[in-house]
């Protein structure tokens, strides 16, 4: 929409036509956008703002074409990478190598200065390490996974490098703590790269509490240039061990628990109800049994939180979870909080009724599935691939869905996640991918604005360009509801605005 915007203590007091396009005018400034126009700001509704902070901070492995790519990008990058003598490094995806294998810390130890490598995978559920960080770790061969991880092995037992899932935790308790500072720079760092996308505010996932510290110093500073709900850390009831509560804030609110029930597909750690199509020796693995969900969530009802997230891919992991949300439900204050399904990516007819009755809200990741789709094929077969990333489903069953990109495993850019749920074309496709999925331009843009605030509970002041709403906007240089499909992703982010101030101006070329 074209319009003249005026904005008082951080809220629209007035909202006039404009022919032209758009203006905005706080109490000091005004700003003119000749032909843009005006959205309420994006928000990434599931998202992990330090892990983008640590990828802009880190050696990116995204674009490695092979294991020898990779270990040859983390060469390129010494010394400046490294932190005390360790390398950190995120992105790398196996799935997408032409020998689609594993890689090994023998790679990793031929690197000059045999540096500690800590290199996680692309969707944050495998590391890939070097010898010397297993050796300080005490991986050897007679380690035994934890519950719920494992240690991937050669034929002798011995520890191959990579560990998958709660097995990760057995290196990152003996690495260093990063210091507020660090920690500072990087959040703020990821906050203004969120800002040139157009991000107003995010949810930010598997919020660990000592995290808590430097964000809250950045808010009150008034250096963060987004808002943030924080799902705080309760897979090992972290929150309550730390004495968290929920607490409201104009930047910075702390608002619900995270809990794991499954891994990652790219990882053949997601449950799934019948073995794995290209590895029928599992079927993935198990966080958290209906009995473990319920006491975690008992605790967060006592405690008052206003949201429970539960991390859920798999089509047994999500069946799990809906298991425990029907006596969730029945427990005091179960009626009133905010469930969520975080990813929700494959689920079995029958699931997607239950879910609608049960009022979860379904936190999907729509470019996912432009990255995943040939994995997905090979993971699941075509049999099960019509349960997959069924967006259309979920909205026709009445069910409230919301959009993140789960960066920084996706791209952060919101145009990418809209033009994935209008066209559904994967990397490498040249037509839709389960077209019969695919949502309408104004529910896609919805999606990515208001509904994320539904998701919160936040929605009776933020996700409208409506009098009294919070000026949280953004302004782009085409109309999304009204361009060429194709043109959505191309569409330039002119401005980012929250409470009415200014956190990104495109500046002229």
């Amino acid at each position: 929409m074209f319009a003249e915007l005026h904005i008082e203590r951080g809220r629209i007091r007035s909202i006039l036509p404009c022919p032209t396009g758009t203006i905005i005018r706080n109490e000091t400034d005004t700003w003119t956008f000749p032909g843009c126009h005006i959205l309420p700001g994006f928000v990434d509704a599931h998202c992990h703002l330090l892990g983008l902070g640590e990828m802009l901070d880190a050696v990116s492995l995204h674009n490695a074409t092979t294991e020898i790519d990779a270990v040859a990008q983390i060469a390129a990058s010494l010394p400046s990478s490294a932190e005390g003598g360790i390398v950190y490094a995120m992105g790398w995806n196996q799935a997408i190598w032409p020998s689609a294998t594993w890689p090994s810390a023998a790679s990793l130890d031929a690197l000059p200065g045999t540096p500690m490598v800590v290199a996680s995978r692309i969707d944050g559920h495998a590391l890939w390490v070097s010898s010397n960080v297993l050796q300080a770790a005490n991986i050897s061969t007679t380690t035994s996974d934890p519950d719920g991880g494992r240690i991937l092995r050669h034929a002798d037992g011995s520890p191959t490098g990579v560990l998958i899932d709660a097995a990760m935790d057995l290196v990152r308790h003996v690495l260093p703590a990063a210091s507020n500072d660090i920690l500072e720079r990087r959040y703020l760092a990821a906050a203004h790269h969120c800002a040139q996308h157009g991000i107003t505010e995010v949810h930010d996932m598997d919020v660990a509490p000592a995290w808590l510290e430097p964000l809250r110093s950045l808010a009150e500073s008034g250096k963060l240039p987004l808002r943030i709900q924080s799902m705080v850390r309760g897979q090992h009831s972290e929150w309550l061990d730390a004495g968290l509560l929920p607490a409201g804030g104009e930047l910075l609110r702390i608002a619900g628990v995270k809990l794991f029930a499954d891994g990652a597909l790219g990882s053949r750690g997601a449950l799934l109800s019948a073995p794995y199509q290209d590895e029928p020796a599992t079927s993935g693995l198990a966080f958290l049994c209906a009995d473990d969900i319920v006491a975690r969530a008992t605790e967060v009802l006592d405690a008052g939180w206003w949201v429970l997230c539960i991390h859920a891919i798999g089509d047994a992991a999500v069946t799990t979870v809906l298991d425990a949300c029907e006596r969730i439900r029945e427990l005091p204050g179960g009626d009133d909080i905010i469930l969520r399904l975080e990813h929700a990516q494959h689920m079995r007819p029958a699931d997607v009724a239950r879910c609608a009755r049960l009022r979860v809200v379904a936190s999907v990741q729509p470019t996912h599935s432009i990255s995943d789709a040939s994995m997905a094929e090979d993971r699941l077969g075509p049999d099960r691939l019509g349960w997959s990333y069924r967006w259309r489903s979920l909205l026709d069953a009445g069910i409230t869905v919301c959009g993140g990109s789960d960066f920084p495993i996706e791209t952060a850019s919101v145009l990418r996640g809209i033009d994935a749920l209008c066209r559904r074309i994967p990397n490498g496709h040249d037509g839709s991918w389960q077209a019969q999925e695919i949502v309408g331009r104004d529910t896609a843009i919805d999606i990515m604005t208001r509904i994320p605030h539904v998701a919160a509970d936040m929605q009776y002041r933020r996700g409208r360009i409506e009098l009294g709403y919070d000026a949280d906007f953004v302004v782009v240089d085409r109309d999304l509801a009204m361009c060429p499909d194709s043109a959505i992703a191309d569409a330039q982010i002119m401005g980012t605005f929250v409470a009415g101030k200014a956190t990104f101006i495109r500046t002229p070329v």
